[in-house]
This record gives C-alpha cells, structure tokens and sequence, in this order.
C-alpha cells in the first residue's frame, strides 16, 4: 500500500500543477513521464554490466547487453521528445529481451534469472496491459523448463514460484494505478453536480479547435448558455431545486448534443458548447431548437425554466480568448434584449 500511496500523490501532483495552470494537458501524462524514467534507470543500470562483460571478453553477453542499454535510453529520448509508441517495445525490446535472458540463463545459469524480475516489472510499465501479459507469459514459459534442467529442484521451485507471484502482482498494482489514474482524470475534468466537463480542459478544448480550422478548415462554434433568472430560483425555491434544474438540464444537454461537441459547465448557471463541424448559422439554428425544446421542458413543475444564448464561430478567431470573449457578448446581448433569446452578432 505505500506503494500505491506513492503513486496517488505523484499523480496528485500533477493535477494540481494542471489545475493551477503550470503545465499542459499533454505534459501530465503519467504513463509517459514513468515510462521515460524507468527507460533511463533501467539503460543506467544495464550499461555497467554490459561494459564489465565487454572488458572481460564476454562478447555475446557483452553485447546483448549494451544493444538493450541504448534501446532503452533511445525509448527514453522517444518518451522526452513524445514520440514513443509501445508497440515498438512489445515487437522488437520485449522479443530480444525474452531471448537474451534465456541465452544468460543457458550460459551462467542461477545468475542469469535474477535478470528475470526486473524485466517483467519493466514490461508491465513500458508497454499496454496486455501487451505486457503476452510478454512476460512467453518470458515466463521459456524460463521456466530452462531453469528447471538447470538448476537444482528445490532452487527451480522457488525460482518458479516468485517469478509467477512478482508477475501476479505487478500485475494487480498496475491495475490499481490505472484504475486510480482514470478516476482522477474523470475528477479532474468533471463537474460533480451535472457530469459535464468543467473548466479544466475548456482552453486545451477551444485551441485544439482553432489549430484543426486552420488546418483542415472544420468549422467549429460555440454556444454560451445561461439560465434565465436562475437566482430568483435559487431565493425563492431554494438550492436543492436549483442543483435539480441544474442535474436535469445537464443531462438534457448530453442527450440533445453529439458526441463530438462539448458541453461544459463553466459558472453556476452557465454553460459552454462546443459544437464540432458546424458553421454559425447551422448553430444558430441549433441554438434556437435548444432554446425551444429547454422552454418546453418541465424542470419545475408549474414554473417555466427558460435560457439566454449566445453563438460564435471561430472562422475569424484566432485566440481562444477572444473567441469566448465574442461568445460571452453575444450572451449579454441576448440577456439585456428580454432574455430567452438567441444572438449571433453583437451590436
């Protein structure tokens, strides 16, 4: 459990820099940031080993040993500069290793497979979950009849049984962290009340769309949302059925928009659309069903919920910012014209 606690606040800490705005979305991926250290640990570790075998005319172990060194610290440069793919260490690391520790163990024997459990704690962090699996059951089942012809019963048999068990739970713990990795990101990017996305990936969200308009010319828009009145239901009804008309039209807006577009909940009653493939007046249209179809909608019983709306495109902005800026003016301007009302243009 230490272990596991280790972990926890290591990613902790990552949320909180990516909260606070200190990093960026793609630099709080934890595989990759582990799988670069443990790459550079592993490579440092090896090349001594290599070189003492060199300089004492063990060529072939010599050798294996130093190919497998830079492949790791070539894995590691490919994990700083973001380009690392585990497939290539599950096709071509993982064979060559498998092969090299059964060549250790035929030639030096017992020595050979102590090499055996940091290659499998390895495998199960540098490469996907099943990948790993494969890996290591091979490594496993060659192992295993190899170490039996060469070593005494009672050394085999202990030899068999920790490297299945080290297998075992390297297995359980590296489910534990992405179980608890994956919990963390839906926190960190959700609203707890609606189950919408919250502010945490609104900018990343705002200029991935404005760099794929630019290079694909996919129009995207937004739609800023607020709720008519809502302190007056809040004063009058209360908090509980305000988060009730909160909880309600959250779920509203999952159902009424694709899968491809956006929906966050950016303030207390308001919320963010971000429509994918869609120019301003295709969202216009949209934003004006949405309008309609929230009017109609029985979220308090003999009482009408109603929303302001404001739409923008991002054919002409260049800067999230700004583009939002236009959007939330737009809103304004829905709000001080009456209100349940859509607009496009601000005066």
């Amino acid at each position: 459990m230490c272990l596991v606690n280790f972990y926890v606040e290591y990613m902790n800490g990552f949320y909180v820099e990516y909260m606070n705005g200190l990093i960026t979305p793609d630099q709080t991926d934890f595989q990759l940031k582990s799988t670069l250290w443990l790459f550079s640990a592993a490579g440092s570790l090896i090349l001594p080993f290599a070189i003492y075998d060199l300089i004492h005319q063990k060529l072939q172990i010599g050798i294996g040993a130093l190919i497998i060194a830079f492949a790791l610290f070539f894995g590691s440069w490919c994990c700083y500069r973001k380009t690392y793919k585990p497939v290539y260490t599950f096709v071509l690391l993982s064979p060559f290793c498998t092969l090299y520790l059964l060549y250790l163990t035929n030639t030096v024997g017992i020595s050979g497979t102590y090499w055996c459990y940091p290659t499998i704690l390895l495998f199960y962090f540098v490469i996907s979950e099943r990948q790993a699996w494969i890996s290591n059951i091979i490594l496993i089942v060659g192992i295993l009849p190899l170490a039996w012809r060469l070593l005494e019963a009672n050394e085999a048999a202990r030899f068999s049984v920790t490297l299945i068990l080290v297998s075992a739970y390297a297995a359980i713990f590296l489910r534990i962290i992405s179980k608890l990795y994956s919990e963390r990101c839906q926190q960190a990017n959700t609203d707890p009340l609606t189950g919408l996305y919250n502010r945490a990936l609104l900018q990343d969200s705002l200029v991935q769309a404005i760099h794929q308009t630019d290079r694909t010319d996919t129009a995207f828009t937004l739609i800023s949302m607020d709720i008519d009145f809502f302190k007056k239901i809040n004063d009058e009804l209360g908090h509980d059925i305000g988060d009730h008309v909160l909880v309600q039209l959250g779920a509203f807006l999952k159902k009424f928009f694709r899968e491809t577009d956006k929906v966050f909940r950016i303030g207390g009653e308001e919320f963010l659309i971000l429509v994918c493939n869609s120019n301003e007046a295709n969202s216009v249209d949209i934003a004006e069903r949405l309008r309609r179809d929230i009017e109609n909608l029985s979220l308090i019983p003999g009482r009408m919920v109603t929303v302001s709306i404001g739409v923008a495109a991002s054919d002409s902005e260049k800067d999230w910012k700004h583009w939002m800026k236009t959007c939330d003016k737009n809103l304004y301007q829905a709000k001080n014209s009456g209100r349940n009302k859509v607009v496009a243009c601000s005066a």
